[in-house]
């Protein structure tokens, strides 16, 4: 294949399209991200078409919604939307929990290192951790027993810790 017809090729992203909420009613679709969600059965369309949207709406849920007025389509569309909303709620709080103890055996690993302390030291910080929250805040154990501190995880948050670093001074210094 040539050069020049791969250059003519239109992408998505260049296409500068917009989803307009009154799909939402009409086709049951929601925006999420860069693609359309359809509401129903939770499938993605890549390009923001109505006559994509259309498409699947008619072809896969052809007799959903027959029998309702148009105010409880509008009101099935919002409930579809809000239940798929709480969905990805739960989502960000899981990744966040992630996030944060991933943080804080980060900062553990650096202070271990800091004190040149032994690695296998951190197991025993976090028992201890453990078994102080249990008792001041209990709600709150689940927390801290997310925090992976194994001798294998302080290593390679040690390694990553020093490459970042060797990095900075690198863009530092040129």
């Amino acid at each position: 294949m040539s050069c020049s017809k791969l250059s003519n090729k239109r992408k998505i992203e260049e296409e500068c399209r917009v989803f307009n909420e009154n799909w939402t009613e009409k086709y049951f679709f929601t925006d999420v991200g860069v693609k359309a969600a359809c509401l129903i059965c939770s499938e993605t369309v890549a390009v923001f078409k109505e006559y994509n949207l259309k498409r699947h709406f008619q072809t896969k849920h052809a007799n959903f919604g027959h029998n309702l007025s148009k105010q409880e389509l509008q009101k099935k569309a919002n409930n579809l939307t809000k239940r798929l909303k709480q969905q990805q709620n739960v989502f960000d709080k899981t990744s966040s929990l992630q996030r944060n103890a991933t943080k804080a055996s980060f900062i553990l690993a650096n202070k271990i290192a800091k004190q040149n302390k032994s690695f296998a030291e951190a197991e025993f910080i976090k028992d201890c951790m453990v078994d102080a929250v249990s008792v001041v805040c209990p709600e709150v154990k689940s927390k801290v027993e997310a925090i992976s501190l194994s001798r294998r995880t302080i290593v390679r948050r040690i390694d990553a810790i020093a490459v970042n670093i060797h990095e900075q001074l690198l863009t530092a210094s040129g």
